[in-house]
């Protein structure tokens, strides 16, 4: 069955929430899209709007941040 994920931009206080988020069936493949996410964010070069200390939180449904990835 698959479960809900969603990839917030986080940065200390600051949160740019992913209020549509991507079914996965488990964390591990959420987190093999969330490196999708970030490459596309690279190849893209939007990274440049993101200064150090910015990560991606996959959250789930419940709103529990499972895992964080740096953005850079």
């Amino acid at each position: 069955m698959l479960k809900r994920f969603y990839f917030d931009l986080v940065k200390r206080e600051t949160i740019l929430v992913d209020e549509t988020g991507i079914e996965a069936a488990d964390l591990d493949e959420a987190e093999e899209q969330a490196e999708v996410a970030l490459q596309e964010l690279h190849d893209s070069e939007e990274v440049a709007n993101f200064d150090d200390g910015w990560q991606l939180a996959i959250r789930d449904e419940t709103g529990a941040v499972l895992r964080k990835l740096p953005v850079r």
